[in-house]
């Protein structure tokens, strides 16, 4: 039986899971939509991928059918590490907007709505988004039982506390580093978003990336020596919704009939920042997990559980009445950045570089979502390119020698009398390796670079991948499975 402890708590691991779960349906879902352009049939799927991918394609096609036709209503269902689209609505980080905002010195009006979403939860329910949506709220609980299981064990580890809480400052900075380095720089910084990127990264491109580093970082920090320090102290985007959330009325609330014993702190130990509900309401950096309420013995804690489902009603209309979709990046008639509708495969990346009167940027292809390792072409790259002069206040669509190096050596070249499309130069080029490249343009006598860098690595994680993650979250469990029990029996002491 479910009773008054659980319910609240299996709600909010399953809102964390779905999480999860979207983040890596939206990455599969750009290898469903390349099947679907390059098929459009399960049986060949079946055939050209196995049993098991097709099953997975027509499952996947079934189940969008019920909302229309099945590609078109696979694009209401994207998600990149910190903006997603969910039956139709777009949402987004406001570390995202903001950061947007300041590189490139505004955002268009859908991007702006689709912080409807986010802002209205905090402004009504208070930082949910921490407790409830967090992906690294997820990690970091599950450190909390790896590190009962080791002290179990008899790890001596410290619990490290601190009052000082820098999120207003490590926001102040991500800014400023935004506005020299561009959005990328929060990659590094928010560990959900590179928690979520990595995952998304490991699908589409079969690599781990750096940024799963970050979340390792984190992960001890939080397990060997601070619990709750990075989500209470440093994180910026709690910090920000921290400020929106004072307006909520949606708080844990304390019975005040009766004190509670001076001896008793159980909702303190169940707080992951170790708050004190008894004493300190309401608390601006509660986050509304519940857990201090389901702790307490005498059931002098709760929240106002029933504003929940009208305010939900509320905050699905509001979105979808008032919100367009969050409008692509759109550079001089390139392709629409990070979009599926426009083309199947989505760039690598986007590369902008200003040299003396010219502006060049370019973007490029990588063809996601092949397997390489049987692929006809397996490190074949689409790149796109612009050149604009400032002198004349256009682009430049005449003759063009193109360059690609790597490591000073030319490794491919392409030449056009006049551009290939609108004011757009695309090619095919062959490169041997995964890596950093130089593109070399030159009109006339005069020379233009950037750099670019593409991953040609296989889509699917090797075998010994597979087997060292699977290896590393069995004894990650067991060490939970043993904090766990260690929980209980103090919990019935």
């Amino acid at each position: 039986m479910i009773g008054r402890w659980s319910a609240p708590q299996i709600t909010r691991r399953a809102l964390q899971l779905s999480v999860l779960v979207f983040v890596i349906y939206s990455a599969m879902g750009g290898a469903w939509r390349n099947y679907k352009i390059a098929h459009n049939h399960r049986r060949l799927v079946t055939l050209m991928e196995g049993e098991f991918w097709g099953t997975l394609y027509g499952l996947n096609e079934d189940v969008l059918s019920w909302f229309g036709e099945p590609y078109r209503a696979s694009l209401d269902f994207l998600g990149l590490p910190w903006a997603g689209r969910v039956f139709g609505l777009d949402t987004a980080d406001p570390m995202l907007v903001a950061g947007q905002a300041v590189s490139a010195g505004g955002v268009s009006a859908g991007l702006w709505l689709s912080l409807l979403v986010p802002l209205g939860l905090a402004m009504v329910l208070g930082k949910v988004f921490c407790s409830h949506l967090c992906p690294m709220r997820l990690t970091f609980e599950l450190g909390e039982r790896v590190r009962a299981g080791l002290v179990r064990l008899g790890a001596p580890l410290p619990a490290w506390r601190s009052a000082d809480r820098f999120g207003g400052w490590v926001l102040a900075g991500g800014l400023l580093a935004t506005a020299l380095a561009g959005p990328a720089i929060w990659l590094f910084v928010l560990p959900y978003v590179s928690l979520a990127a990595s995952i998304f990264l490991a699908i589409t491109t079969g690599a781990l990336s750096v940024l799963a580093s970050v979340v390792l970082f984190w992960f001890l920090v939080d397990v060997m020596l601070a619990p709750g320090y990075f989500c209470h102290n440093v994180c910026p985007t709690g910090f920000a919704l921290e400020q929106f959330a004072r307006l909520a009325r949606f708080r844990v609330r304390k019975d005040e009939a009766e004190p509670c014993p001076a001896s008793c702190n159980l909702c303190e130990q169940s707080c992951p920042y170790s708050l004190r509900p008894k004493e300190n309401l309401p608390m601006s950096a509660c986050d509304r997990c519940g857990r201090c309420v389901s702790a307490c013995p005498s059931n002098k804690l709760s929240r106002g559980l029933l504003q929940i489902g009208a305010t939900l009603a509320v905050l699905m209309l509001v979105p979808l009445i008032a919100a367009g979709p969050a409008e692509a990046n759109h550079n001089k008639g390139f392709p629409h950045y990070g979009y599926f509708e426009n083309y199947p495969q989505t760039p690598v990346d986007e590369y902008v570089v200003i040299d003396g009167p010219w502006e060049m940027g370019a973007v490029v292809f990588n063809f996601q979502g092949i397997d390489r390792r049987t692929a006809d072409t397996p490190n074949d790259v689409k790149i796109y390119l612009y050149l604009y002069d400032d002198r004349t206040g256009s682009a430049y669509e005449g003759p063009l020698e193109v360059e690609i190096r790597s490591e000073g050596e030319v490794v491919s070249t392409f030449e056009r009398v006049q551009v290939d499309e609108e004011a757009v130069y695309s090619t095919r080029e062959t490169l041997p390796r995964s890596g950093d490249y130089e593109l070399l343009a030159r009109v006339g006598e005069e020379e233009v670079s950037l750099t670019f860098y593409v991953d040609l690595s296989s889509d699917r994680l090797p075998l010994e991948w597979i087997a060292g993650i699977g290896g590393s979250a069995s004894l990650l469990i067991g060490l939970a499975a043993v904090g766990r029990r260690r929980r209980r029996r103090r919990r019935r002491a």
